[in-house]
């Protein structure tokens, strides 16, 4: 199943709507439906689709992949019911990124069938809870389940979303296969569904979107990345670093705003070097908004947002060895927010902007220098994280920018220090790792020049501090900084 998701997480990320840095807020591009597509609610249709997507995964991953996993049967069911919900040993981008992909794929079975927002939730808890239960031969994962349930809804709503920018029923020859296929690559379930029922090639004289106004910005950039230790720069690497940003919607356009009708993605990749490929992916999702102030050209607005974050490294010490200086990850979190946007005036040619958050997080991961069972090497938890962002944009062609996230996660399930991990059963030591907390503060400082053929170049320079305490080993604690020079397009 595993080798499975990663060709999805791959076909997710190769598509272009995802967000990279922060910036305060910017002229957009309208996307404009002349009119909209009722769809009629198939609920029994949506349960079938995520019947038959687990059936499909399970039947590639015990019949191409001979997977011992998949080997299940009505002795494997009745253990799982029996054994109940442990925390499992996989990989942390298997846990926090692919298996919040998967629910993706669940919740957009419902989506793409006519069922609302709220109403597509049961599905991707459904699928996750058939998949845990039925579909292998091991225990049932806590974590899978929170990551696969609360992750899956929101790359689900936003893979929704962007998939409908790209459907326009009016075109027809290489233009309308291109549209079909890219819609498809970001939803792949509505891509399907559409196929299914004719929608992918019938012709209408109008686009047939879900959504029929929407502004969006999005901003591809690329460019050399350094990273290092504070303290032992000259073991740092050098990557080539992809990032890719998209700010949807107009969180100030309405008085009040429904679930994702305002949502930022960002994602960074680093290429040729001993990080890993996926090295940052960060979404926040309106829930519920209201402009509570305005005045002039300033306005404040207050929400319900629900967050997805995910930051990993990776680094070689001095003596060779593979190190994490900081990771990082909240694939279950919601909290309260505000957004500010001062605009600027004829004789103010200055922007501001500012966004503040404080979540809590039901489910997060991060660094562990001491737990290693299977193909875990970090810990598991839950807690909270604060974040605030804020940026002046000076005549629409110099912006300074700062940011500080802050995540501070407990894992409150440890295990005795003396116990031998190499003599445990993996599937059945149910553990969150080693028992503590972890703190990574990220802070970052941005100069950015926008030329006015939407071409731009920034400078950054970024903080991360972990420090980790233990209840049974030493502390830990890690500086590390990158730089990055990139050049970006506004597509």
């Amino acid at each position: 199943m595993k080798k499975f998701i990663w060709i999805g997480v791959l076909a997710l990320f190769s598509t272009q709507w995802i967000r990279a840095q922060h910036f305060p807020k910017m002229d957009t591009r309208n996307y404009v439906s002349d009119s909209t597509t009722f769809m009629p609610k198939k609920p029994w249709l949506a349960a079938g689709e995520v019947f038959g997507l687990n059936m499909a995964i399970w039947a590639f991953d015990r019949f191409a992949m001979n997977e011992d996993f998949a080997r299940i049967n009505g002795r494997t069911i009745k253990n799982n019911f029996k054994t109940g919900p442990v925390w499992d040993t996989d990989k942390f981008s298997t846990n926090l990124v692919a298996h919040p992909y998967h629910g993706s794929l669940y919740f957009n079975a419902a989506r793409s069938n006519g069922m609302n927002f709220w109403q597509s939730i049961p599905f991707a808890a459904g699928g996750s809870l058939m998949w845990e239960f039925f579909m292998e031969a091991e225990p049932p994962s806590i974590n899978d389940l929170m990551a696969t349930t609360f992750g899956g809804v929101e790359l689900g709503e936003i893979t929704y979303r962007l998939s409908d920018l790209f459907i326009d029923d009016r075109t027809s020859g290489a233009e309308r296969v291109g549209r079909e296929i890219l819609s498809g690559l970001i939803s792949p379930v509505r891509g399907i569904n559409r196929l299914i029922t004719g929608e992918a090639w019938r012709h209408r004289p109008h686009k047939g979107r879900t959504y029929s106004f929407v502004p969006v910005n999005f901003i591809v950039s690329a460019g050399p990345r350094f990273l290092a230790e504070q303290e032992h720069s000259k073991h740092g690497t050098t990557s080539m670093h992809l990032s890719l940003r998209l700010d949807y919607g107009d969180p100030f356009e309405d008085e009040f705003y429904s679930p994702y009708e305002w949502f930022q993605l960002r994602a960074g990749f680093d290429f040729f070097s001993s990080q890993p490929v996926i090295t940052q992916v960060n979404a926040i999702g309106a829930l519920w908004g209201k402009r509570v102030w305005e005045k002039g050209p300033r306005t404040l607005t207050a929400g319900i947002f629900q967050h997805f974050d995910y930051y990993d490294s990776q680094l070689r010490d001095s003596e060779g060895d593979k190190v994490s200086p900081y990771r990082i990850s909240e694939a279950a979190a919601v909290g309260g927010g505000l957004i500010y946007y001062k605009r600027s005036e004829p004789s103010d040619k200055v922007d501001a902007y500012g966004e503040f958050y404080v979540n809590g997080v039901a489910l997060g991961g991060g660094s562990s220098d001491y737990f290693r069972l299977d193909e875990r090497d970090y810990n598991m938890g839950s807690g909270y994280s604060v974040k605030a962002f804020t940026g002046l944009t000076y005549n629409r062609h110099w912006s300074f920018l700062l940011n500080m996230e802050n995540y501070h996660i407990f894992t409150w399930k440890g295990y005795n220090p003396d116990i031998d991990l190499s003599t445990v059963d993996p599937n059945t030591f149910s553990v969150q790792g080693d028992k503590g907390h972890s703190r990574l503060t990220v802070m970052g400082i941005k100069l950015v020049y926008f030329s006015g053929k939407k071409w731009n170049i920034a400078l950054s320079n970024r903080y991360f501090s972990r420090r980790t305490h233990y209840s049974y080993h030493d502390d830990v604690n890690r500086a590390t900084y990158d730089l990055m020079l990139t050049f970006g397009v506004k597509i």
